[in-house]
C-alpha cells in the first residue's frame, strides 16, 4: 500500500506539478491553505506532510504548532519550504518542531530522496521502538519523539557520554524545547526520563540472568558501580544483586 502524503500549498501551480510529480510514488493529498492542511491532515493521517510557511488563514508555522501539539498527528514528519538563503525562517521552523527543510526551486529526485529519508528513518524508529516497549511499558506511552529520544541513546551514544543539549541538536530541538515537550509527556526532565528508561533496561538484563551486575552496569554507561547501585535501589526498592530474588 502506498504512503499518503499531504501537500498544503497557496501557489496553484506548485502545488499541481508537486502532486502530478509524486503521485506515482504515494497516494497524494492537497490543501490550499495552512488550516485546510491541519483539518486534512487530522482527518486523513497522513505519513508524511510537506507544507509552504507563508500561507494565507494560516502558516506553516501554525501548522507545524497544532499537528505536533496533537497526541494523533504529533507523529507526523513535516518538511516546511522556504526560499533560498531564509536561515531565520528554517530556525524558527525548527524551533517549531519541523522535522525538515527544503529550498525552493527543488529539484524532484532531492525532494523524491528526503521523503524517502524521513518515512525510513521514521519506520526504524518505530521498530526500534517495538523491541524496547517491554522494558519500557511502565511509561503507558508510545510517543514517537520519546522513541526517537531513546534509539539515539541506544544507538547513537551507545548509552554512554550524552548530554540533553547534544541530543536536542540531534533531534533538530532546541535543549529548552525538548525539555518543554518531555516535562509535558512524562514529568520528568528529559535526564531523568532517559537515567530511568536505562534503569529499566538494565532490570530486564537482570531478570535475564545471562550477565553480571558488572557487566549490565558498564553496557549501560552507569558512571560507577556504586552509583549504579543506589539508583537502581532508589528506582526498584532493592539492589541489583537481589533482583532474581523477589
Amino acid at each position: 500500500m502506498k504512503k499518503k502524503i499531504l501537500v498544503v500549498e497557496d501557489n496553484e501551480k506548485l502545488l499541481a506539478s508537486m502532486s502530478a510529480l509524486l503521485e506515482d510514488h504515494y497516494t497524494m493529498l492537497e490543501a490550499k491553505n495552512g488550516r485546510e492542511g491541519i483539518d486534512k491532515a487530522r482527518l486523513h493521517h497522513p505519513d508524511l506532510i510537506i507544507s509552504d510557511i507563508m500561507m494565507p488563514v494560516a502558516s506553516g508555522y501554525d501548522l507545524v504548532d497544532e499537528l505536533k501539539e496533537n497526541d494523533r498527528t504529533k507523529h507526523i514528519p513535516i518538511i516546511l519550504l522556504t526560499a533560498l538563503g531564509d536561515d531565520e525562517k528554517r530556525i524558527e521552523g525548527y524551533n517549531h518542531g519541523a522535522d525538515d527543510y527544503i529550498v525552493k526551486p527543488f529539484k524532484f529526485d532531492v525532494l523524491l530522496s528526503r521523503i524517502n529519508n524521513l518515512l525510513k528513518s521514521r519506520e526504524n524508529l518505530r521498530k526500534i521502538y517495538d523491541k524496547a516497549a517491554p522494558i519500557n511499558h511502565e511509561f503507558g506511552v508510545k510517543d514517537p519523539m520519546l522513541s526517537h529520544m531513546e534509539a539515539l541513546l541506544v544507538n547513537h551514544f551507545k548509552f554512554r557520554n550524552f548530554s540533553i543539549p547534544e541530543i536536542a541538536e540531534l533531534m533538530n530541538m532546541t535543549p529548552s524545547k525538548l525539555e518543554r515537550d518531555i516535562k509535558r509527556l512524562t514529568g520528568m526532565t528529559p535526564i531523568k526520563y532517559l537515567n530511568d528508561f536505562r534503569l529499566n533496561k538494565a532490570k530486564h538484563m537482570l531478570e535475564k540472568g545471562d550477565k553480571s551486575i558488572f557487566e549490565v552496569s558498564y553496557a549501560l554507561g552507569f558512571k560507577s558501580m556504586s552509583y549504579f547501585g543506589k539508583a537502581y535501589k532508589e528506582k526498584f526498592g532493592i539492589a541489583p544483586s537481589k533482583t532474581n530474588e523477589i
